[in-house]
């Protein structure tokens, strides 16, 4: 059955910038990139994330749209198997990509670089970026074995605690036991949500603090206070991705919950709650990168500039 079509419209929007946006936050960066001749290691990692944000909108998001529109959607053991694997893939990087953003920018301004630090800081953000990439690969895994379209699963009550494990058109878990499959769920929970937004929490308000204190000691030298502003204004940029993304995960984890354990016909409208703010990170996530991005900004601009000329000599 479809949903109210305010919510169905409210959703494609989302789902919308979810899609063109991160895709316009990945064209904009590889253009600039192509045109300097040089890709910083923080656009790589503003890149890392829009790519997982722009899969997880296509395989995911897309198709949870066309079942709120009514239309039916549903997958075989194997389709499910797949499909199960690759949302707990993207889901998984998403969090340790974004959590790279904030250790990134803790780390680097509390030390001078020079051209050469710069490029060995590359590659060690490009291996790190591999590293949280094939782990989640592996990590997701497990659905392959244990997930099909059954539901009949008695550890479905188990899975919905991690917003990584949630079920979704009609693909389950299903491990061979009540045990196993809380004790995955609880694992997941620890290692792959708890942990990585503890330390993004932690390194942002660090960076901070750090941040206010050498404002203070080099308010009146030029240069520094214009370095100063410049980090300072990154700092508030990661700082409202993490609270959207910690808002978003959180909100999403409590509704399922919630509806999980207290259902009932008249606590339906958590699952529409837990519906948005699963996408919510996914489709702002541009929206925040433009605003705080000088580069990313300036560039749009001028992209929207050329188009809207173009648009008024071909009327």
């Amino acid at each position: 059955m479809a949903e109210h079509p305010v919510q169905v419209f409210i959703y494609a929007l989302i789902v919308s910038c979810g899609i063109f946006g991160n895709a316009l936050v990945l064209w904009i960066a590889a253009d600039s990139t192509r045109e300097n001749r040089y890709l910083a290691s923080s656009d790589l990692i503003l890149m890392n994330i829009a790519a997982a944000n722009l899969m997880i909108s296509l395989t995911r998001n897309t198709l949870l749209l066309t079942f709120d529109a009514g239309q039916s959607v549903s997958f075989s053991d194997v389709g499910c198997r797949l499909m199960m694997f690759i949302w707990t893939w993207l889901r998984s990087a998403s969090i340790w990509v974004t959590l790279s953003l904030s250790l990134y920018h803790f780390i680097t301004i509390r030390i001078s670089r020079t051209m050469l630090g710069k490029l060995s800081e590359r590659r060690k953000v490009v291996m790190a970026l591999v590293v949280e990439w094939v782990l989640s690969l592996v990590y997701a895994s497990f659905a392959l074995p244990y997930s099909s379209n059954s539901k009949n699963n008695s550890t479905n009550n188990f899975m919905v605690i991690s917003s990584t494990l949630r079920p979704l058109l009609g693909c389950v878990w299903t491990f061979p036991n009540e045990v196993s499959g809380l004790t995955y769920a609880m694992v997941s929970v620890v290692i792959h949500e708890a942990i990585p937004i503890s330390l993004m929490v932690f390194s942002n308000s660090a960076t901070l603090l750090f941040l206010y204190k050498h404002h203070r000691k080099t308010r009146d030298v030029q240069f520094s206070s214009s370095h100063g502003n410049t980090e300072w204004k990154a700092a508030k940029t990661i700082l409202y991705l993490i609270l959207l993304f910690i808002f978003s995960w959180g909100t999403h984890v409590i509704s399922v919950n919630y509806y999980n354990f207290k259902g009932s016909p008249s606590t339906r409208y958590m699952l529409i709650i837990a519906r948005f703010s699963a996408s919510g990170f996914v489709g702002f996530y541009p929206l925040v990168v433009v605003s705080g991005h000088s580069k990313l900004r300036k560039k749009m601009r001028n992209i929207l500039k050329c188009g809207w000329l173009n648009f008024v000599q071909q009327k």
